[in-house]
């Protein structure tokens, strides 16, 4: 399933959303430096759709 308009991609660790765009097929998710703290050596992303 596709990430459309409306849902919610999160990381785990870190409480707020992510913003996010999609490019051509890529997603492209913005992380914010207080983000990238969470992990030192791998992120987990959830996508949150919203049916």
């Amino acid at each position: 399933m596709p990430v459309r308009s409306g849902d919610r991609i999160t990381l785990l660790g870190y409480d707020r959303p992510l913003s996010w765009r999609t490019t051509g097929d890529a997603l492209v998710i913005d992380v914010p430096a207080a983000a990238r703290r969470t992990g030192e050596h791998a992120w987990v992303f959830m996508i949150g759709w919203k049916g």
